[in-house]
């Protein structure tokens, strides 16, 4: 594992230590556990697929720390996409999103059943209605975005830098609209198994609103 990539999963922590909140706590606590189980090296693709990086970097107030990290990490991160999900996640997200596992069975560092990392979406996306086993923590350093929890619920606009914690098995969904969403994510258990789509009555209005 490069300094680099070591430094970012330190200002990873750091800036996580700063929220006295459930989810934050147990990611901290994730992190700290797997510290020492060092991957060997993994084939870097440091520009996701789906574009939109510079613009998330860019966007980014405050945490001029984790910030710095993330742009010296960056040549040394594996941008892909999460593959689990079947149709009914629409067209768009798969294009349209990337995630960097930094600690996890396939990040920097190894760990079994937790994974810490960066997700991106780019956008004009909506990140349909969805849930999963892993209780899960979003970070988002950039904003504003929505969020909706429970199926056809109202949606409620937030800024960067407010967490949101997942339960197991809680539907959730993200609206991206003109500011590209950069967060820290971390599952802390049962991330083996795979995420599902739940379906919403919404979806078509708001993407033909996009």
């Amino acid at each position: 594992m490069s300094d680099p990539v070591r430094q970012l999963i330190d200002a990873c922590e750091d800036y996580l230590r700063a929220f006295d909140m459930d989810g934050a706590r147990e990611v901290v606590d994730g992190i700290a556990r797997s510290k020492g189980n060092i991957a060997g090296p993994l084939p870097p693709q440091p520009m996701p697929l789906c574009g939109w990086l510079d613009e998330a970097l860019q966007s980014i107030t405050e945490a001029e720390g984790l910030k710095r990290a993330i742009g010296l990490a960056r040549p040394d991160l594996r941008w892909i996409t999460y593959d689990a999900y079947d149709d009914t996640i629409g067209s768009r997200f798969p294009v349209a999103h990337a995630f960097a596992s930094l600690i996890g069975r396939e990040g920097h560092v190894l760990a079994d059943d937790f994974e810490l990392g960066l997700f991106l979406i780019t956008p004009g996306t909506l990140y349909r209605d969805h849930h999963h086993a892993a209780p899960e923590l979003y970070a988002p350093v950039t904003g504003p975005h929505r969020w909706r929890f429970g199926t056809d619920g109202p949606w409620i606009e937030t800024p960067a830098h407010v967490l949101v914690w997942n339960p197991s098995w809680a539907v959730h969904a993200t609206l991206v609209t003109d500011v590209p969403f950069l967060c820290l994510f971390g599952w802390t258990k049962d991330v083996h198994y795979p995420a599902k789509v739940v379906s919403a009555s919404d979806w078509a209005v708001i993407e033909a609103g996009l």
